[in-house]
């Protein structure tokens, strides 16, 4: 099975990383977030691969698919909580 590989773009969208699942995003966030004075984070997923006018494979484009605000008030909780869930799975 292929499995989705997800990105994290943070600090104003200077910094990003690639992660193989969700659970190890939601741990990067609590772990980078206690250091950054940026507190948004945006989780990208792959989207369609990106064609060229001959046809041929042009790569790997990801979409937006959520954005993380920890300076709003119940999502670092909300984090913490989806995390423990993962992690009894």
């Amino acid at each position: 099975m292929n499995r989705e590989e997800l990105q994290l773009r943070f600090d104003e969208g200077n910094q990003q990383r690639y992660f193989p699942d969700r659970r190890a995003v939601l741990e990067c966030v609590l772990r980078v977030s206690t250091q950054s004075p940026h507190q948004r984070f945006e989780v990208w997923g792959e989207g369609e691969r990106v064609p060229m006018a001959n046809g041929r494979d042009g790569g790997r484009r990801f979409e937006l698919r959520e954005v993380l605000d920890l300076g709003e008030e119940g999502v670092r909780e909300r984090i913490i909580r989806e995390l423990e869930g993962l992690r009894e799975e």
